[in-house]
């Protein structure tokens, strides 16, 4: 990613690239608020969208969300992307605020924005104010064509047209339109002849009014309104939003993926309740008493790596935005050949710095799961009902009616979702959904190894924690015991040797059992139920017509998927979680919408039905 050539002149930042100032030199601030943040009124719906173009030092941000803060009740939500090709540095982002007298008064919100400061990487990074969520994409604009989300304004403000014509031609103006809700209002300095006709091209409505200090500048008006039975290709992997009857919500499964989702949920107004089927939390998967925050190190480009990188630092920064997570860093050992050559193709990422055969990743570490988990639930303030193992639901006008084995007790809701990790299995009946149970086992040591990074070879050691050093784990496809084995002990003592002097005497204390659900693509499952029946009709012909336009999909209401996230889920487990609320909420995809076909629950059927799927 190419960072911003900036100088200062007269204490203003300067563009080297487009040989041009980032705003106003004499009045930047009042110029942001007359023709951006104070230019657009509020509406009375529960969520609000402001897309811009040109992040710069993120002053619009800022302006807006005080604005927001001061006059918008807790009832509502603020979504703002933006999209930014030219990384700047968040010291020289402080310096520029101190330079031109802003960082007093904007110091409260831009300190945790730059402590929480993604690396110069292409990407999509959220972050977390009250009520309110910044979506910063590092990339080009081009980047619009991989975004999904209705915009309620556009702030249009890159360097003007003559200097950075590319920000304002037809192809962006397109998307723009693409992205835009009926009545969207386009915010604007410029008045180019240009702009204007691209505008009243893709169905804007164009005004003419007075410019901060200047003659002219426009607003526009998006008229079009794009119903929902719009033909679209790869349609079957499109979302239809489901509006529910209120903000109700179950989970089945209290692990990292529920406990993640019912955090995100609340911060959306959501009513959280889970049910869980042992008698606490922290019984299956998610419950070790030390685990590892870590990516795959795959080669570039490959779908799967390109994933588990974007889930990676998500989580990461997730961790320490919203639960102060101290990580120190990771360090991924190549101990096979193709290892190696994965490594090694990658030794230019960011997010790995690669030395021979060894990988640290700084933005990783060691985490406590037990207490993320329990933290999460807490502070989503979710209800949990232990002892609740599930059996089936009813659904009629609108409302889940849930059952439970043993349980006399009927609970009600209008949103259901599946998050129990391998009993998910039990409750489909999808077709050509092959899932495995893995079973995994860690060993709990009486500390042996000095580490204060956690090391991923063969096997993994943690760092020690609460009088253990937890090494694992064994993966068994075939086992389906949940004792303790004494074999899986050795075995994963075997696989640390390459760590040992070869004299230690190892002291076992104790053993646990996971199991984790993987798909036959290694790839999460979260989504939307799928109408099986409607995809297998409406979609019959894809051998002949996958590159033609299809009709949307239809869904089984209100119920929704997350499994399958296998031994990595407190990393993909972040994203899941945004992605579901983006679903249920209607809110930006929070993610470029090419993944959608690699975690979609219909993905399966669909490559099926590509091939041509017999009777």
């Amino acid at each position: 990613m190419k960072k911003a050539d900036i100088v200062f002149k007269n204490n203003t930042p300067f563009s080297l690239d487009f040989d041009d100032f980032y705003f106003n030199s004499q009045d930047g601030m009042q110029e942001s608020k007359y023709i951006y943040t104070e230019a657009f009124k509020w509406n009375d719906e529960e969520q609000f969208i402001i897309a811009e173009t040109g992040f710069g030092i993120g002053l619009n941000f800022f302006l807006t969300l005080k604005r927001f803060l001061k006059e918008q009740t807790d009832q509502k939500r603020l979504f703002y992307i933006s999209i930014e090709k030219f990384y700047i540095d968040k010291e020289m982002l402080r310096e520029i605020y101190k330079k031109l007298g802003f960082y007093e008064e904007f110091k409260d919100l831009l300190d945790p924005f730059l402590k929480f400061y993604p690396p110069c990487k292409e990407g999509y990074y959220r972050f977390y104010f009250k009520n309110c969520f910044l979506d910063l994409v590092f990339d080009d604009i081009s980047v619009l064509k991989r975004l999904d989300f209705k915009a309620n304004v556009w702030f249009l403000d890159g360097f003007s047209p003559s200097k950075n014509s590319d920000m304002f031609d037809d192809s962006v103006l397109k998307e723009v339109a693409r992205l835009s809700k009926k009545g969207s209002q386009v915010c604007t300095f410029s008045a180019a002849s240009l702009l204007q006709k691209n505008l009243k091209k893709h169905g804007f409505i164009v005004q003419k009014i007075k410019g901060f200090r200047k003659r002219e500048m426009i607003k526009a008006f998006f008229e079009k309104d794009i119903t929902e039975q719009e033909m679209i290709k790869e349609a079957y992997f499109q979302r239809v939003f489901q509006k529910s009857k209120n903000k109700e919500v179950a989970i089945i499964g209290s692990g990292i993926c529920a406990a993640v989702l019912a955090y995100e949920l609340s911060l959306r107004g959501f009513k959280v309740s889970v049910f869980e089927k042992n008698v606490c939390l922290g019984e299956g998967a998610s419950g070790n008493e030390s685990g590892i925050l870590s990516s795959l190190i795959l080669k570039p480009k490959v779908a799967l790596g390109e994933f588990s990188q974007f889930s990676f630092i998500e989580a990461s920064r997730f961790y320490r935005q919203i639960l102060d997570l101290q990580l120190d860093g990771v360090i991924e050992i190549a101990h096979t050949d193709l290892m190696q050559e994965r490594f090694l193709a990658q030794k230019d990422n960011v997010l790995f710095n690669i030395k021979d055969n060894q990988a640290f990743l700084k933005d990783g570490g060691h985490i406590d799961p037990k207490k993320i988990v329990k933290t999460l639930f807490e502070k989503s303030k979710a209800k949990i009902y232990f002892n609740h193992k599930f059996q089936t639901y009813k659904y009629e006008n609108d409302t889940f009616t849930l059952f439970f084995d043993g349980i006399e007790n009927k609970y009600q809701s209008n949103i259901l979702i599946y998050a129990m990790g391998v009993d998910t299995k039990d409750f489909l009946t999808y077709e050509f959904m092959t899932l495995s149970k893995v079973r995994g086992q860690v060993t709990h040591l009486e500390p042996f190894y000095d580490t204060q990074f956690p090391l991923s070879s063969k096997a993994y050691i943690c760092p020690k924690n609460k009088g253990i050093q937890v090494v694992g784990a064994s993966y068994d496809r075939l086992n389906f015991n949940s004792n303790p084995q004494r074999e899986d002990d050795e075995e994963n003592i075997k696989n640390i040797e390459e760590f040992l002097k070869g004299d230690e005497k190892l002291i076992i204390k104790g053993s646990k059992v996971g199991f984790r659900s993987y798909s036959s693509d290694r790839f999460a499952i979260i989504g939307a139920a799928y109408d099986e029946e409607f995809y297998k009709e409406c979609y019959k012909d894809l051998l002949w017509t996958k590159h033609k336009e299809q009709k949307l999909p239809k869904n089984i209401p209100n119920l929704y998927l997350n499994f399958a996230h296998g031994s990595r889920a407190f990393s993909t487990a972040v994203l899941a979680a945004r992605y579901l609320c983006a679903l249920i909420g209607n809110d930006p995809l929070c993610m470029y919408k090419d993944f959608i076909p690699y975690i979609h629950p219909a993905r399966f059927l669909i490559r099926k039905l590509k091939k041509g799927l017999k009777n």
